[in-house]
């Protein structure tokens, strides 16, 4: 869950429960024996738990008889092991795992006194690695700031997990060892033909996108597109491959990473031998691709850009649904859908000339800078997939930034998405729900408003293009030192 889910530190360490503000009360469910009194320390906003518990526990912490975010919950007393490995500035990495149940992912939450500031998953099946964010308010605080990290439903802080922060610059804590910063080149290549049809390109938004996030973290990044993919060769350490259409000439000297957004149905399955570690937006892609044998996959859903997809909580919303796309010469089935029923729609794309009544198109295209603003003018985005994407469970880039604004979706139904989302985003996959999803939403939006502000922390927790750079730039280390051995 992101950070803005839990009312309180979902971590208990040395017997002290961390609320963030004072006046919650925990109460707590003892498998045997007594249940420890709990006392405030002053105005803190911390509680101390006496005796501290030597035995799991379920915790509920509420305030004014309400159960917080995150409460009821169930902690575990004991078999955790973790650590911080790396930090340079505002991103870290290291390892954390329940001992007892080695298979489940685990939550890594940072926290000050005022409560949960960060969130990362450390997934079992990649060793316990984990890749933290953390926001500017702590990274760029104007007074020092301690950050302690720790494993949620634990009683556990990660070793090295107590981190300053501030003007001062200070050291990291003994032990830790300062990630370093390699001065690599990394070339993005897309599918798009040139720079002349590039901003009619999705893809090339993405991918600039991600180069931003790279730079960001001290690296050097390039989008090329396919007329100078080789072009670069000397200036290039690292190449990622945004599979489109065509198929890129690796050259294995470098790191080669491929990742895939969509379409999987395209890619022969002898091309995934020219790269080093192949990337994919879908949990059920990912491990069929594992179950074929390949060595080294990972799951890296799509993202936003947070630096554009931004929450205007003051914006007016037209009581209308919205849909951008082009019609791929054909009647896309939700905006079918509004003309039979009747609901209104704005519609913006190409291709639609001789397919929808006259008048009903409000223009060929929007620009990729002015997407926020119509997201976030209207009450209803409709959203929907490729058949191969649907089947797969490749998550639509367009959910990841109406997310990022803070507005209701609604997409066809597609493997994976309460995986990612819960249940923030609605699904409608014949004409009656449809109508019914949007009549209910434009009558009474509060509901879905509600829903859509989840999608967005959602999104903003762990789904932004600076964490897709995060993870790839610790990939990118990892391979790079494998070769060095190697070498």
């Amino acid at each position: 869950m992101p950070a803005s889910d839990y009312g309180f530190v979902p971590v208990l360490h040395d017997g002290i429960l961390v609320t963030g503000a004072p006046g919650l009360v925990p109460e707590l469910e003892m498998a045997a024996g007594l249940a420890p009194q709990a006392s405030p320390v002053g105005q803190t906003g911390q509680i101390l738990l006496d005796p501290r518990p030597e035995a799991d526990f379920v915790l509920h912490c509420r305030r004014d008889g309400a159960d917080l975010p995150g409460s009821p919950l169930a902690v575990q007393v004991g078999g955790w092991t973790g650590r911080v490995d790396w930090v340079r500035g505002g991103l870290l990495g290291g390892r954390a795992r329940n001992n007892r149940h080695p298979g489940r992912d685990v939550a890594v939450v940072a926290f000050t006194p005022a409560g949960v500031v960060a969130v990362a998953v450390a997934r079992a099946a990649e060793g316990g690695r984990f890749l933290m964010v953390l926001p500017p308010q702590i990274t760029g605080a104007a007074a020092p700031v301690v950050a302690s990290l720790g494993i949620a439903g634990s009683d556990y802080l990660l070793e090295g997990g107590r981190l300053r922060f501030g003007p001062e610059a200070l050291r990291p804590a003994p032990g830790l060892i300062p990630r370093p910063l390699q001065d690599l080149a990394i070339r993005i290549k897309i599918s798009c033909p040139n720079l002349k049809e590039a901003p009619m390109w999705g893809d090339y938004h993405f991918a600039n996108s991600l180069a931003a996030g790279f730079e960001r973290l001290g690296h050097q990044a390039s989008v090329d597109t396919a007329d100078v993919w080789y072009a670069q060769k000397a200036q290039e350490d690292v190449v990622i491959a945004i599979r489109g259409r065509h198929r890129v000439k690796t050259d294995p000297g470098r790191v080669n990473i491929m990742w895939i957004i969509s379409h999987p149905d395209r890619i022969p399955d002898e091309e995934f031998a020219d790269y080093d570690h192949v990337a994919v937006a879908s949990d059920i892609y990912a491990a069929e691709l594992r179950a074929r044998g390949l060595p080294s996959v990972s799951v890296l859903h799509q993202a936003t850009d947070s630096t554009l997809f931004r929450h205007d909580p003051d914006r007016t919303r037209r009581a209308a649904c919205l849909f951008v796309g082009n019609s791929r010469k054909e009647y896309r089935t939700m905006v079918k859908w509004c003309l039979q029923k009747e609901i209104p729609l704005e519609l913006y794309g190409g291709g639609w000339e001789g397919v929808l009544p006259e008048g009903m198109l409000r223009g060929t295209s929007v620009a990729n800078a002015d997407l926020p603003e119509f997201y976030g003018s209207h009450l209803m985005l409709l959203n929907d997939h490729w058949e191969s994407m649907r089947d797969n469970g490749f998550l639509s880039n367009r959910l990841f930034d109406g997310s990022g604004t803070a507005t209701p979706i609604l997409t066809d139904p597609v493997a994976g998405l309460a995986d990612v989302f819960g249940d923030t985003i609605s699904e409608a996959g014949e004409i009656e729900g449809f109508a019914a999803l949007v009549q209910d939403c434009l009558n009474d939006p509060a509901p879905y408003l509600d829903r859509a502000a989840r999608a967005h922390d959602i999104v903003m927790a762990a789904h932004t293009f600076d964490h897709r750079a995060a993870e790839l730039s610790d990939r990118i280390d990892r391979i790079a030192a494998a070769k060095r051995r190697l070498a």
